[in-house]
């Protein structure tokens, strides 16, 4: 079936109201670049139209990429097929917190940030913060199980799904997990879909597990003279009886950029060459305690000094700049490459001393930064393509080398963007033959006409 000709069976059977004009923005999310044009943009009014669209494009044979806002950075919502974009942004709805239950249920178009705060209004807390949190939507971090900063103390987003409601590649409509904390029945079929890029099935409502909001939180930026001394701190922090939140890492480069950029919040020393940022929440009564221990770690680690920011506005202030930390790199070279590798922790400081190596092997500005907390770092490869003509040859094989050394340290090619297009040809690395392929077999049985994001993770 021609593009034009589904046009008009979906007009018919949704209604104009559901095509969208291609304005260009689908043709990229935020580290691919297109040219990746859809043929059709599709954005459903009701989660009973997604099921209709699906089973429209099943029966004909198209593929469909459904999409959240966009803020991938591996290339998971991009229509590489042609085909149908499903856009999920106007599925938008909280359609229920559950104070007694400790609960909510969502809409995948609803913004993290919105969910952030309705919880806070009823004294709730949603923790999993990508740092994105103010645009990226739910149903986006539901597809490739998004972290954050907090998943070092709370976890994934993964470990706050209870349920989905979800369309499978057929057009067939299912409710998969439970709305209780606990339950065994049959296969965990809601942890299978979390994290699965949007190849089995299309999530058109989550069932999100909340905790009780903290009462209190505080957050140290602790500057050390090189990353070796941070991740000691790291690893002081989480075995000397401090339960931090967060435990966020930059490196030389990094902070050479923030101190040059006077974005930071507090004094750094000159000779800082990596920092850390330590969040610790809780109850008020037994805060102080914390954070002498977190500063006492920091100190015992070699840390050339300890700033505690205890007041709402100083917080906000250092955690903006570590959540714009990508944008801050991106502003001083024209390209990034960003990496989400993610190693045990006692391979942390092997992994900071390789991306800095494979960047002087290639003669290329690596900077890392992330989540020490779980070993899950970003390391970004920096340059210009106009600067040689071999520059994106060298880029090419320093991103091989990453991905070579973390599983030579018993790492993963991805800690929370995902595989999508960019990491496709790489999973050879970590996954054995016989493993891969068990993955197709599920992915056929999910999905039997491969419409749904096909090509994504494993090859179509």
């Amino acid at each position: 079936m021609t593009l034009e000709r589904l046009r008009e069976r979906v007009r018919a059977a949704l209604g104009d109201a559901v095509l969208v004009a291609d304005d260009g923005r689908y043709a990229r999310d935020d580290g691919v670049e297109g040219p990746f044009v859809p043929g059709l943009v599709v954005r459903p009014r009701a989660r009973e139209e997604v099921a209709e669209l699906v089973a429209l494009c099943h029966a004909h044979a198209v593929p469909l990429s459904p999409r959240g806002t966009g803020t991938g950075t591996v290339g998971g919502c991009l229509a590489d097929h042609g085909g149908v974009v499903l856009d999920l942004a106007g599925l938008d709805r909280i359609l229920d917190i559950d104070e007694r239950s400790l609960l909510a249920e969502v809409e995948p178009g609803v913004i993290t940030a919105t969910l952030h705060a309705a919880a806070l209004a009823r004294g709730l807390f949603y923790p999993p913060d990508p740092a994105s949190l103010k645009k990226c939507s739910l149903g986006g971090n539901v597809a490739t199980n998004a972290g954050g900063p907090r998943a070092c103390k709370y976890g994934v987003t993964g470990n706050f799904v209870l349920g989905l409601d979800v369309v499978t590649g057929t057009g067939q409509p299912l409710r998969v997990g439970h709305r209780s904390i606990k339950g065994v029945t049959g296969y965990n079929l809601a942890g299978l879909l979390v994290g699965s890029e949007g190849t089995l099935a299309v999530t058109t409502a989550a069932t999100l597990r909340l905790v009780p909001r903290p009462s209190c939180a505080v957050t140290l930026l602790a500057s050390f003279a090189d990353e070796a001394d941070a991740c000691a701190a790291v690893h002081r922090c989480q075995t000397g009886g401090v339960v931090p939140a967060a435990l966020e890492f930059a490196d030389r480069l990094c902070v050479r950029v923030l101190t040059a950029s006077g974005g930071l919040a507090v004094p750094v020393p000159d000779q800082a060459r990596a920092l850390l940022w330590i969040e610790i929440d809780g109850d008020a009564a037994g805060l102080d305690r914390s954070i002498e221990r977190a500063a006492g770690c920091c100190r015992e680690a070699g840390a050339l000094a300890v700033s505690v920011a205890g007041d709402a506005a100083t917080r906000e202030r250092l955690w903006d700049v570590r959540r714009a930390l990508s944008h801050s790199l991106r502003a001083g070279w024209p390209r990034k490459v960003s990496e989400d590798v993610a190693v045990p922790l006692a391979q942390l400081p092997a992994l900071t001393r390789a991306a800095r190596e494979i960047g002087a092997t290639h003669g290329l500005d690596v900077a890392s930064f992330g989540h020490a907390g779980d070993g899950n770092l970003h390391v970004n490869i920096l340059y210009d393509p106009a600067a040689s003509p071999d520059v994106t040859t060298r880029v090419d094989r320093a991103v091989a080398d990453l991905f070579r050394a973390t599983i030579a340290l018993g790492g993963t090619l991805s800690g929370e963007h995902g595989i999508g297009i960019s990491k496709r040809p790489f999973m050879a690395l970590e996954q054995s033959g016989p493993l891969r392929a068990l993955q197709c077999e599920l992915k056929r049985v999910w999905d039997p006409g491969n419409i749904l994001n096909p090509g994504k993770v494993f090859p179509a």
